[in-house]
């Protein structure tokens, strides 16, 4: 889907998690309401990856935001081999969820051009307390996973840029980044 961000690509900050919050609230709505939103850009369902989001932009400061979004929903796959992917997967069909396939698109290109145009009036600001209801990872141990390195601690949500909160030894911080991947450590 494409979108243009009159107010340049610094506007685009947390754009990934609103587009999340309305695709798990589109699939809740569906019949499968147990999807969660995990940071930065996935949907979780039963603890395993159902989604993934990709926002690609383009543009200079003082100019408009070029936006693609895509976005991939493993709706029936086959089994691979569990060293190709990292983590824990699933599909909506090993869930049980039938979904039609066009429903579920015509919802959500609804619902994201309503959130596009309220997310560039207002921010991320409205979508703070959706995304709490829906954190796959509030007040659970997480890891992030930068390069080769891993950080622990509780994730706390997220603030009002959109950064993951992590605590550690009681002390809560922002983390922001495109190489921050984060993991649960349950």
């Amino acid at each position: 889907m494409y979108w243009r961000l009159e107010q340049g690509p610094a506007a685009a900050i947390g754009l990934s998690l609103v587009i999340g919050i309305v695709m798990a609230e589109a699939l809740r709505e569906l019949g499968a309401d147990k999807v969660r939103v995990k940071w930065p850009n996935d949907l979780y369902l039963l603890d395993r990856k159902l989604a993934g989001i990709l926002v690609e932009l383009t543009g200079k400061t003082g100019d408009a935001a070029q936006i693609v979004i895509g976005a991939g929903i493993n709706m029936a796959m086959r089994r691979v081999e569990e060293d190709v992917i990292n983590q824990g997967w699933i599909t909506l069909q090993e869930a049980g969820i039938t979904l039609d396939r066009n429903m579920l698109a015509a919802k959500l290109i609804y619902r994201l051009r309503a959130a596009l145009e309220l997310f560039e009036q207002e921010g991320l600001s409205p979508y703070l307390s959706r995304w709490k209801k829906l954190d796959n990872f509030i007040d659970r141990p997480v890891k992030l996973i930068i390069g080769d390195k891993e950080i622990f601690g509780i994730s706390r949500g997220i603030d009002t840029q959109g950064a993951l909160l992590l605590e550690q030894d009681g002390v809560i911080k922002p983390w922001m980044g495109g190489e921050i991947s984060l993991r649960s450590a349950e």
